[in-house]
């Protein structure tokens, strides 16, 4: 896919850039051999963490409390205070932690979309302490590339202000920038609805809806952008 024609280029960073999914599997894992639980219930996992996610997105929730909240119907644990329920969490986050890890061609992409003169920013709905230790992590600190933790503008995709903040904040008018992830909604619908080009990163995750045959911004590996003529 040619994108020679835009100014900007913005990226999802998790399952977009970032292993996000692989590496919560394993820490999933892992926490669940701490918490005496059987393994492998990552399918449900995803689906607590969509829920609550999704809350958090609308509005109802704050960052921290959807976190609490997964932790609290995932263990099954209700009555946990806030103190309580956060403490759990952090052994997700440990397990997931130790395997954070970009995907092979997230590093070359970045630096092909700067070489071609383009402004890159990678836009998360994730918390700046969290998603500046994923891009440490995956070798993505980069000169040039601007990380833009929606948490703390409290403007988190899908909502319009989150796109808007991206391209001032990189410098290019929505028109003439690209946002480019794996969640239909945040990463595709949402951006095209405020006047930039999306383009889907299909990968057949859980909760990835298919590509509907019309829609030809549809990639499947990051190896296939083009930023130059």
């Amino acid at each position: 896919m040619n994108l020679a024609g835009y100014d900007g280029i913005l990226f999802d960073l998790d399952d977009t850039l970032m292993d996000h999914t692989g590496a919560s599997i394993k820490g999933l894992d892992s926490w669940c051999q701490e918490l005496g639980l059987p393994t492998g219930q990552y399918q449900r996992w995803a689906e607590i963490e969509f829920k609550w996610v999704s809350r958090y997105e609308r509005g109802d929730l704050s960052h921290p409390q959807q976190r609490r909240e997964r932790a609290k119907e995932f263990t099954g644990q209700l009555h946990l205070t806030d103190e309580q329920a956060t403490k759990l969490y952090d052994g997700f986050i440990r397990g997931y932690q130790a395997h954070w890890a970009a995907f092979d061609n997230a590093i070359p992409t970045i630096h092909t979309a700067l070489a071609a003169g383009k402004k890159v920013g990678i836009l998360t709905n994730g918390a700046r302490e969290m998603q500046e230790g994923k891009v440490r992590a995956g070798d993505l600190v980069i000169d040039g590339v601007e990380l833009i933790p929606l948490v703390e503008y409290d403007a988190p995709k899908p909502r319009p202000g989150a796109y808007s903040l991206g391209c001032e904040i990189i410098g290019t008018a929505p028109e003439r920038t690209v946002m480019i992830g794996d969640n239909w909604l945040n990463d595709v619908e949402a951006p095209r609805q405020a006047g930039l080009k999306g383009v889907y990163f299909y990968q057949g995750l859980a909760n990835q809806p298919k590509p509907q045959p019309a829609d030809q911004e549809v990639i499947t590996s990051l190896s296939q952008l083009v930023f130059s003529a």
